[in-house]
């Protein structure tokens, strides 16, 4: 796809650069050599494994980031712009311009790695062991330190959240776009990595580099950090916090490279670890004896009672807690059994309706009460085609080609059997359900000659003939709402069934200049004007509705009271399947899109929460298709069909993040981290008043 050979000619990009700047960066009595690059892979394979460790983690985290965000919802990001304010805007107003935010785009990403190559590079390249060493275990202990304010500190890119602010970098091109949202969450703002990283690996050069061997490179990085922090503010990527998080977290990383370097390259120096493989092929029986000998010093100052003993005691309680509460929260999800092949879904409240297409068998309908786990088989077979199923409050309606049954969901007799059976005259193109204003149900049926509005037993309401050719319908509480093509662009008009009154709204699907730039560029071909409704949702005074805009379909939100709009999906990839409840959406997105490469990665989307402010994905990139997507009492559902074509029915709670068995945990905790955190504080206290009292008696 178009973004991995960005990506590529970034990497691509990086790589020379690191070697070009070599012959100027490298200690003045260095020569330059080819051959030295291959040997350095046998010299320092360990270095490189523990450094290149953090990319193969990188994913399984993101993903655990999302998961989190998606069932806990915590950040931090309100307030650091409570105390910031929009501080980096003006940044941002000040020095914007095509040239610069492109430039600054490509030295973000590419200046990035070449920096970060290079530090680790050129210390192993010129056998600089000292300096490689520490350099290396630096740049291993900011990106550990960095993990748990990704996972539990969200803080959203500046542009994301500020009024007025853009993501530059991230909308330069729908390319660009697409690789930086399969790389990135847009939650991991503090600490910046972008600075503390080159930060971390200049104090570790400022702080070893004896002779001033490396003055040059570390100089060139001081302007490096520079340039960057400037770079990550303008883009609309970072806060200054994250900046300063950034730079406390390199500080870290370079004590903690202090304390633990002897101990660490002391067990996985590369000469050491090749002798005791020999001397394991050569005589095991020593090679056990050094080893045992060695386990037996590492564990004998824990083996009685002192402060160190109580740390691993602790910290074995917080790692055992934490992993324990993190997995609970991450696995929200959970199958409804009872249907092999579901077809179709929908849902509302504590009900959820499936519709269950057995091979060589007639289709069948399952209900599920949430609250209590139950199924229910539905009435009314069989059908002759497979029908559809709406849903509101207790209310249910299955319909297909001329004919719809009423439901009033009642579980007395074991099978939810229809109130009423209706054939009309006209196919049923689709149908909702609504309640007028002193409280009667009513079912909108749209067929070819317009909209019907019927009581559940068949008997006619009202009739909207001018909604002939409707692209789609919904109605909620006593307004019946469709969509039609106008003269002006995509439109939405709004039937009162009590007043019979009515009222339009125009459907504005255009997204941004940049970005609508940015797809005509990349030779997306989009025309919000003459773009079509497909799919409606509405609750109270807001309504969702799907445009499709060409080659690719946006989600628009609107509020009925105060009259304005605004897309809520990505506009640059393809949405659909609105289900609006309440102050919550939940719909289908495909990530990465890309519709002039039509390959299986489109194929794949994720089901995303819109909760007013901003989109969490629940899916977290997973490698499935996702449909019908609905807000439920406990969370949301939708249909997955994994890569082996097996679908299933999937709740994803958003209520309990977490079991019972987890606060029990929790509190267990606490319980045991008293004690001992007491027992730590008195050890601590007696263990440094002892150097004191020896140096006294010495006197």
């Amino acid at each position: 796809m178009a973004q991995t050979g960005i990506y590529l000619t970034w990497v691509t990009a990086a790589i020379l650069c690191s070697i070009v700047l070599m012959p100027l960066l490298r200690p003045r009595f260095i020569r330059h050599s080819w051959s030295a690059y291959v040997d350095m892979f046998r010299r320092y394979w360990f270095h490189m494994v523990i450094v290149f460790s953090v990319y193969l983690w990188k994913d399984p985290l993101d993903q655990i980031d999302r998961a989190l965000m998606a069932s806990t919802r915590i950040e931090i990001t309100p307030y650091i712009y409570a105390i910031e304010g929009d501080v980096v805007l003006w940044v941002q107003d000040k020095f914007q311009s095509k040239l610069l935010t492109s430039g600054l785009t490509h030295f973000y990403v590419m200046g990035y790695m070449t920096a970060i190559f290079s530090a680790f590079i050129y210390p192993i390249y010129v056998d600089d062991r000292y300096m490689a060493d520490r350099v290396s275990l630096t740049m291993f202990y900011v990106y550990i330190l960095a993990v748990p304010f990704y996972l539990f500190l969200n803080v959203r890119v500046t542009g994301d959240v500020i009024p007025g602010m853009e993501t530059l970098a991230y909308d330069l091109t729908p390319e660009i776009r697409n690789w930086f949202a399969g790389i990135d969450p847009f939650t991991n703002g503090m600490p910046s990595l972008h600075v503390g990283m080159p930060v971390a690996i200049w104090l570790a050069f400022i702080r070893w580099d004896d002779d001033g061997r490396w003055n040059r490179f570390t100089n060139l990085l001081g302007v490096f950090i520079l340039v960057t922090s400037f770079t990550i503010v303008y883009l609309g990527i970072h806060w200054i916090a994250d900046i300063l998080g950034g730079v406390i977290i390199a500080h870290l990383a370079v004590a903690l490279t202090d304390k633990t370097r002897k101990g660490v390259w002391g067990a996985f120096d590369e000469r050491l670890i090749g002798r005791r493989f020999a001397l394991l092929i050569d005589n095991p029986k020593l090679a056990m004896k050094k080893a045992r000998r060695i386990i037996y010093r590492t564990l004998r100052p824990y083996r009685q009672a002192s402060k160190k003993q109580t740390s691993a005691a602790i910290v074995a309680v917080l790692f055992l807690t934490t992993t324990i509460l993190v997995y609970d929260a991450t696995h929200q999800s959970f199958p409804l059994e009872g249907v092999e092949f579901p077809s179709e879904a929908t849902g509302e409240g504590e009900w959820m309706i499936a519709v269950n297409e057995t091979p060589d068998e007639a289709p069948m309908i399952t209900a599920w009460n949430l609250s209590t786990t139950e199924s229910y088989v539905v009435g009314g077979a069989p059908w002759a085609i497979t029908p559809s199923v709406e849903i509101s409050e207790d209310k249910m309606a299955i319909y297909a080609g001329f004919r719809f049954d009423w439901f009033v969901i009642d579980t007395s007799f074991g099978t939810i059997s229809p109130q009423y059976r209706n054939d009309v005259g006209m196919r049923i193109h689709d149908l909702a359900i609504g309640t007028t204003v002193d409280g009667t149900s009513y079912a909108a049926i749209l067929d070819d000659d317009g909209i019907s509005v019927l009581y559940p037993s068949g008997s006619e309401i009202a009739k909207i003939p001018d909604a002939v050719g409707a692209t789609a319908l919904t109605a909620s509480g006593d307004s019946v709402i469709w969509a039609t093509n106008g003269t002006g662009g995509p439109e939405l008009s709004i039937f009162s069934v009590s007043s019979e009154t009515r009222q339009n709204i125009l459907v504005n699907a255009s997204a941004s200049d940049e970005i609508e730039s940015g797809l005509i560029d990349a030779e997306i071909l989009v025309d919000p004007a003459n773009g079509t409704v497909t799919e409606i949702s509405a609750d109270g005074t807001s309504i969702a509705a799907v445009v499709d805009v060409g080659q690719m379909r946006r989600i628009v939100l609107f509020d009925r009271v105060v009259g304005n709009s605004a897309i809520i999906s990505e506009p640059a990839w393809d949405a659909w399947a609105p289900h609006l409840t309440g102050d919550s959406i939940v719909f289908t997105q495909i990530t990465a899109f890309d519709p002039n490469n039509q390959g299986i990665d489109n194929d794949l989307n994720d089901v995303y929460l819109y909760d007013g402010s901003s989109s969490i994905s629940l899916t977290s990139g997973s490698e499935a298709f996702h449909e019908d997507p609905r807000i439920v009492s406990i969370g949301a559902a939708w249909l997955v069909t994994d890569e082996d074509g097996n679908t299933i029915l999937e709740v994803y709670k958003l209520e309990e993040t977490f079991e019972p068995y987890s606060s029990i945990l929790l509190q267990a905790a606490v319980v045991i981290l008293a004690p001992l955190l007491m027992l730590w504080t008195v050890q601590a206290a007696s263990e440094s008043k002892l150097p004191q009292d020896s140096a006294s008696s010495n006197i």
